[in-house]
């Protein structure tokens, strides 16, 4: 019993960390720290940061697609399409608590970036803790909103930042807390029903594919 109980304490956890990376957060989180770094003129940082992240997200869920409806992936590394969630923390969650750091000192900045980074690394153990996605899936996440995160960082500017929507953007975050499944926007339904529809099929491809090679009505 007492295992039992302590093994649904630890889904929990990784369920909540999990939705760290969900979109129904992140893209809140993402228009607020937008909007932070264009009231601080920074706007050449954020159409590198928007334009790095918008071709990110378009390999990921093309990744995606690929495989829900045509079984595109690679079998000798378990891939199915990049981790979305392990994506977004990682290209989000760094910048909005770098620039929370605003007009402080570059130590107490780079703290910031650090733990974003470190939320987003979290994520993506969490996705291949609860079964979502595979070590390689979870991999390309990271590299990928690395990459973005990288640019933001670039591009941002050192002088001082406004923080008049830090409240506002402290209180998206925590609103990952009330629930453990914030799914207001169904990304993955809407990318299999996506895939369906330029794919002509009436079911997705499923990981099992890789092992039983039969046709997604197969499966």
């Amino acid at each position: 019993m007492i295992s039992q109980l302590s093994m649904q304490a630890t889904g929990a956890y990784w369920q909540l960390i999990t939705q760290l990376g969900s979109s129904s957060l992140l893209f809140p989180v993402l228009a607020i720290s937008v909007a932070t770094l264009w009231i601080s003129n920074q706007k050449t940082a954020i159409y590198l940061w928007l334009t790095a992240l918008t071709l990110a997200v378009t390999v990921t869920l093309a990744t995606k697609l690929l495989f829900l409806g045509w079984g595109v992936g690679i079998a000798s590394l378990d891939f199915t399409g990049v981790s979305g969630h392990t994506l977004l923390a990682t290209s989000i969650l760094p910048i909005l608590f770098y620039s929370v750091g605003g007009g402080a000192q570059t130590k107490l900045k780079n703290i910031g970036l650090w733990f974003g980074l470190m939320l987003g690394f979290a994520v993506g153990v969490s996705r291949v803790v609860l079964g979502m996605h595979s070590i390689s899936e979870v991999v390309a996440g990271w590299v990928l909103g690395l990459v973005v995160c990288g640019v933001a960082i670039y591009a941002i500017k050192s002088h001082r930042q406004r923080l008049v929507y830090l409240q506002l953007l402290i209180l998206s975050l925590l609103l990952v807390f009330g629930s453990t499944t914030p799914n207001y926007i169904p990304a993955h339904d809407m990318s299999v029903k996506l895939a369906l529809y330029l794919s002509g099929h009436d079911q997705p491809f499923t990981r099992s594919y890789f092992i039983t090679e039969k046709t997604p009505s197969q499966l």
